[in-house]
């Protein structure tokens, strides 16, 4: 009896330590500035830079709180708030089943609708950098009724084992059917709307190595197809 108990103890570890992990092994901090509001915030994205189906990003809700959203394009996403000092004390950030959402995007359906070209190189005092940009293949009449903006990347020649960093669905979606842009991670990314006018832009202020872990409970792991089945869906129109 003593050792069917101990055997039941044992699966029962061994279940309770099933789990998704991702790794992070880059914090790339930005500026994101907004010319037509005057407004300016700092925003923290945790990357891996040899995978960039996932990203955490980290946004300051107060003096003492972090929010954390963790999107995995295969199908996660995660909510959570979380004690500042604590984010920056932990190798692993663990994920209850109750923060864990199955995740869709319309982005793969409207992929096609865009493109991926790249500009000529770019120098920004004395140094060149890469350029490409995201933009609709629509009219510009359309575009500009639907308020669609084209996005710049101007990248870092430094890290050319770097994947490409590309936080939103629709930047993912594009660049799968189309990996022929550079490497390294963006020191710019700008968004101009159909008139020309630049509308916000993300402006790297460091970029970290970073040792850090997040995991997800194997019953929520939502990148399964059994369980995406039978879970609450979030659907991003982007």
């Amino acid at each position: 009896m003593r050792n069917i108990l101990l055997l039941i103890n044992v699966l029962i570890s061994i279940t309770s330590l099933s789990q998704k992990k991702y790794a992070f092994d880059y914090t790339l901090v930005y500026n994101l500035e907004t010319p037509e509001k005057n407004e300016s915030k700092v925003i923290l994205y945790a990357v891996n830079s040899k995978e960039n189906n996932y990203v955490l990003t980290i946004h300051e809700k107060d003096s003492i709180t972090n929010n954390l959203i963790f999107t995995d394009q295969k199908g996660i996403l995660v909510k959570a708030k979380m004690n500042r000092s604590d984010f920056f004390k932990a190798e692993t950030i663990v994920n209850s089943c109750e923060q864990i959402f199955r995740y869709s995007s319309k982005a793969k359906f409207n992929s096609k609708k865009y493109s991926i070209i790249n500009l000529k190189d770019t120098i920004i005092k004395d140094t060149i950098y890469y350029h490409y940009v995201l933009k609709s293949k629509k009219s510009l009449k359309y575009q500009k009724k639907k308020k669609i903006e084209s996005a710049h990347f101007i990248i870092d020649k430094s890290a050319p084992d770097f994947i490409p960093f590309l936080y939103q669905p629709i930047m993912y979606e594009v660049w799968k059917n189309n990996k022929r842009i550079p490497n390294g991670y963006p020191k710019s990314i700008y968004f101009i709307n159909s008139d020309g006018t630049k509308e916000s832009e993300l402006k790297l202020i460091k970029a970290v190595k970073l040792n850090k872990y997040l995991t997800i409970p194997d019953e929520c792991d939502y990148t399964n197809d059994e369980r995406r089945i039978y879970s609450p869906l979030v659907n991003f129109n982007r």
